[in-house]
């Protein structure tokens, strides 16, 4: 079974042919549409993750051999599946002007809203699937500040990883998950980074 860090992950790979791969899956169409025009305001890899969540709820025997197997017979290379493991990430960002010991500093609530600038607002379900959150907690977010603007919802969602999430999330924690979700880490490490 994938976490739902790995499922966030996995869910990259997943191209054009998303419907066809679901169906392999025994996820029906209409399910998978319903989910792709109900979240149609996020990217389509969190529409996909999105799909990927409500799969795992209901169908649990769904793991990485019939992910891996579903892709192969729809055009899509399984062997990417073996970087999403979370035994096969690197566990340290990389970047030479960058110490490790200002990598392992811990976020703090004021940088909630530093870092919130710089989230990409259609992709961060699947940010906060890499921190850690589980979908329900960023579902439950979505419906609290559904009249919200996103960047005040990401902040919150930011302060909230921030405060309960024990040991506290570090630099270096939200640089792999932001690289790992295509967002740009250069503009927050300048953010972040003491002069």
């Amino acid at each position: 079974m994938l976490s739902f860090k790995e499922v966030g992950r996995v869910s990259k790979y997943i191209g054009s042919t998303y419907q066809t791969f679901f169906a392999e899956l025994d996820c029906t169409v209409a399910l998978v549409e319903q989910e792709m025009e109900e979240h149609r305001h996020l990217a389509f890899r969190s529409r996909i993750a999105k799909i990927f969540v409500h799969l795992r709820k209901t169908k649990a025997d769904t793991g990485f051999l019939a992910i891996s197997d579903a892709m192969s017979r729809h055009g899509m290379d399984p062997s990417m599946l073996i970087g999403i493991l979370d035994s096969n990430r690197s566990i340290l960002f990389q970047d030479e002007a960058l110490s490790e010991r200002w990598l392992k500093t811990k976020l703090s609530d004021n940088d909630a809203l530093v870092i919130a600038d710089h989230v990409d607002v259609k992709s961060y379900f699947s940010l906060f699937l890499e921190l850690g959150l589980p979908p329900k907690t960023v579902d439950d977010f979505d419906d609290n500040y559904r009249n919200k603007k996103t960047r005040v919802k990401i902040t919150a969602l930011l302060k909230a990883l921030i405060k309960e999430t024990k040991p506290r999330p570090t630099v270096n924690a939200l640089l792999l998950a932001m690289r790992e979700c295509d967002m740009d880490t250069e503009s927050v490490i300048r953010a972040l980074k003491p002069s």
